[in-house]
């Protein structure tokens, strides 16, 4: 899917979101239109993943433009290696299943996980991600039942 976007930010910040291939969008092409200081206004062609729907027209900053577009499970993938840690995602699911909430989980993770825990992105990623997200579903269906059979 194709967007055409304007995205405020300085000329450094659009050549990395440019050079960017991780995080699931791609900038098929851009176009300095005006000049604000050290910011400047860009006419950006990003192609991006169908679950973000079209935004043709839409205005961004440079930290607006990533939340909107980035994929943050695929670029976790994409870093450093092909998955998210076994040992991260194992103590993910361990907490979960042990009854501890998504946001504890989450702090639990940034304390005793691997290296890759001290980016929030991997963190964020690593909570949505198919296998956790099932996990969340399953207990709250779970809770659920268990309030119905009350």
């Amino acid at each position: 899917m194709t967007s055409r976007v304007t995205v405020y930010a300085t000329p450094e910040e659009m050549e990395s979101l440019f050079d960017d291939t991780q995080g699931g969008f791609s900038i098929r092409y851009y176009e300095q239109t005006e000049r604000m200081g050290d910011q400047a206004k860009f006419e950006v062609t990003v192609r991006h993943g169908d679950k973000i729907g079209y935004k043709n027209g839409e205005t961004y900053d440079y930290q607006s433009f990533i939340d909107t577009f980035d994929d943050l499970e695929l670029r976790a993938r994409n870093s450093g290696s092909n998955s998210f840690s076994e040992t991260d995602m194992e103590m993910a699911q361990r907490g979960l299943e042990g009854g501890l909430s998504v946001k504890t989980v989450k702090q639990i993770l940034k304390i005793y996980g691997s290296s890759k825990c001290a980016d929030e992105k991997y963190i964020k990623a690593l909570m949505k991600s198919e296998d956790i997200q099932k996990l969340v579903n399953q207990i709250k269906n779970e809770e659920k039942n268990l309030e119905v059979s009350r």
